[in-house]
């Protein structure tokens, strides 16, 4: 009798689940649009590259270096780009990660100019 309960109730729980994460699913998880980005494996390891519509790019390589060895490792070296609008601030960030860990680099630039560099220009 208990084992035809817990049967009976796996089975709901089954049914449910289907019909309540079809359309759930979609709008939880997001959708990858390819127009975006492109991946591609190369004899090494990998490159990829990202650009999306607000502006903002990523390009990545990562290299395995001395395949087979003992001193075998995974490299990854790369960049992204952020434009802020409200600030109206550009980031772009260099990094590279190895087996001495994640070392980055960025330069922040400001479009505007300030009220002093104005008055200068000014003369």
């Amino acid at each position: 009798m208990a084992s035809t309960k817990l049967l009976l109730f796996a089975g709901l729980v089954v049914i449910m689940t289907d019909y309540c994460c079809a359309g759930l699913l979609d709008e939880v998880v997001p959708t990858i649009i390819t127009e975006f980005y492109s991946q591609a494996p190369t004899k090494e390891g990998y490159r990829f590259n990202s650009e999306e519509p607000n502006g903002s790019k990523r390009e990545e390589v990562g290299m395995i270096l001395n395949p087979g060895t003992e001193k075998e490792e995974l490299v990854v070296m790369g960049s992204y780009f952020t434009h802020d609008e409200k600030t109206d601030t550009d980031t772009v960030t260099m990094y590279t990660a190895d087996k001495n860990g994640y070392k980055a680099r960025y330069e922040i630039k400001n479009r505007k100019l300030s009220g002093g560099a104005l008055k200068t220009a000014a003369g």
